[in-house]
Formats: structure tokens, sequence, C-alpha cells
């Protein structure tokens, strides 16, 4: 997948202002070329089919809407549609990823990803998959609770059609003969910019609500005027080694930082986003078992993107 701000955490900032709130979100493409598969995303986030064993942290909620009826009962069948039917290089969904503030309630959580969730799709009805992850560490605590969205950019305009119709190109004169038309919203830095602020609105709005002090800002300490060193930022080798407890060079020159639990929760937002390439990846490796390891023995390394997700 692309990832469409440059780097999975906390670009550009991501800071609190005070007390243990987190900033985090990130949006990223999932296409076909790039090897992403949405039906796969989909039972990843949702921690369903072969990815409902206990050994993953559980989703503790998910939600569908904007769904056509073909997909309300099962949107599983909306996602493997579109891994079947949509144009060969048109994007299958778009993904974020957010940080939940660990102090609120799963009720609160649960309510706060709905509203950012129909926040992004509600204006032009499109699809989403909303999952809601509990964050579970190693000694099975709930330490970094986080949510994954998946959106489709097909506009639900009401307009009956069968799931192979849907994918296809809109017709603009008589758009019952067309696909559903795709939304072009999700482009640019102003919308990536605006969504971001979006989610420290209604992050601050429910602190607010719940009586909690911790406020959020999705700008830089630069931004905001603050004469103070933004966290380091830790590449996803290191966020792995934490995960499994190991050491890491930067992590240990780091540690004579003054500002450690904000490193501490960039990390934390690191692993939650590698869930989602995780989700990406693994269905393709399957299909593919052997094709790793004759890359690794060419020492080319490269990408080969000559072939779909699923």
């Amino acid at each position: 997948m692309d990832w469409l701000d440059g780097k999975p955490p906390l670009p550009g900032g991501g800071n609190a202002t005070s007390g243990g709130s987190f900033y985090h979100v990130s949006f990223r493409s999932g296409s076909r070329g790039k090897g992403s598969c949405a039906r796969a995303s989909y039972e990843y986030i949702t921690r369903t089919e072969e990815y409902g064993d206990g050994e993953r942290d559980p989703a503790i909620y998910t939600e569908s809407d904007h769904m056509p009826s073909w997909a309300e009962d099962d949107p599983r069948d909306y996602w493997d549609a579109s891994d079947l039917y949509e144009r060969a290089n048109g994007r299958l969904y778009l993904s974020a990823d957010f940080a939940l503030p660990r102090d609120l309630s799963a009720e609160d959580q649960i309510a706060l990803g709905h509203e950012f969730a129909q926040e992004l799709t509600a204006g032009e009805s499109l699809p989403y998959t909303l999952a809601i992850h509990s964050g579970r560490d190693a000694e099975g605590h709930d330490h970094n609770p986080h949510a994954h969205l998946m959106i489709s950019e097909r506009k639900n305009d009401g307009i009956e059609r069968r799931r192979e119709q849907w994918f296809r190109r809109r017709n603009p004169t008589e758009p019952a003969k067309g696909g559903a038309e795709k939304s072009r919203t999700f482009h640019g830095r102003e919308w990536m910019e605006h969504a971001r602020g979006r989610w420290a609105d209604l992050t601050n709005a429910t602190l607010t609500r719940v009586g909690r002090d911790e406020r959020v800002d999705h700008r830089s300490y630069e931004r905001q005027g603050l004469d103070r060193e933004g966290g380091n930022h830790y590449g996803p080798a290191a966020a792995h080694m934490v995960g499994r407890g190991e050491g890491h060079d930067r992590l240990e020159g780091a540690a004579t930082s003054a500002d450690e639990h904000e490193q501490l929760r960039s990390i934390d937002g690191e692993i939650a986003a590698l869930e989602s390439v995780r989700a990406a990846l693994v269905p393709h490796v399957e299909e593919h078992p052997n094709r790793s390891a004759e890359q690794g023995n060419s020492g080319l390394g490269r990408d080969d993107d000559s072939h779909p997700g699923r």
C-alpha cells in the first residue's frame, strides 16, 4: 500500500498538549498494483476467518455503513467484489488508522471512532468498514486502543446496481446504466490536513465531554509556536523490535531524552500502523510462498507489481 502522508506515524506532528492522550492518524491507499487485497484487509481488521485466532489483539467492535443492498448483510461481499470488479488501475479502498485515547471507556472509544468514520463518509454515502482493536500487548493487557477504517470511493447514490456493475465507469447521462460514481475527495495535502485536524477536533470534544484535561494537536510543535523538540521517528524495523522486546541502538540513545513518554507513544503508534501493512502482505506471501525465497537468493530484492492482489 502507498502511504499518503509519507510515513506511517505522526507525519508533521501529532502531539499531545498535556496528559497522556496520544495523537496518531494516517491514511494509505490500497491499490491492486501494490499487492493490496480488499477482502484480506477486511478480514484482518475485523479479525475474521484466518485472523480470528486468539494470538492477535481482538476487535472489540466492528461496523459497516452505506453499503449497497447486495452487501448489507455481509460487508465481506463488498470488499470481495472490489477485488474482483474494480478497474485494474483503480484504488480498491482508502485505509485510515488512528489511535484512540486510552483512558476513555470502550463505549466512548466506539462512539469516537464511529463519529470520525461518518465524518469522512456521510457526505457522499461512501461504503466503509470500521474496526476497533483493544491493542493488547504481549502480556495480554489492553494498552494501545486504535481503529482501522476501510473506505470505498464509490458513492452510494441509491440506484440499484448488480455488484459487477457497481464498479464500472459511471455514465453521466444515464447513471443507472453505469457504475457508481467515484469520489474525488481523498486526494491532496489540503484534504489530508483537514482530515487530521478534524480528528483532533473530535478527539478533544470527546475528552472535554468526559471531563478529561488532555488535549491533542495535529500540528507540529513548530507550527504550534512551541520551542520544543519533537519525538524521534523510528522506522518500522525499530518498532517491530520494540514489539518483540528487543533492544535497538537508536532506542537506547533516545533513553536520555527528556521526552521519553512522547517517544514511547510514537512507537505505539507505529506498531498500530504496521498491523494494516501486514494485512496486505500476508495474503500475498501465502499465495506465492516461493517468490520471496527466489528474490532473496537472486539478491535483487525488487518489488513485483505485475500480478493482482488476489
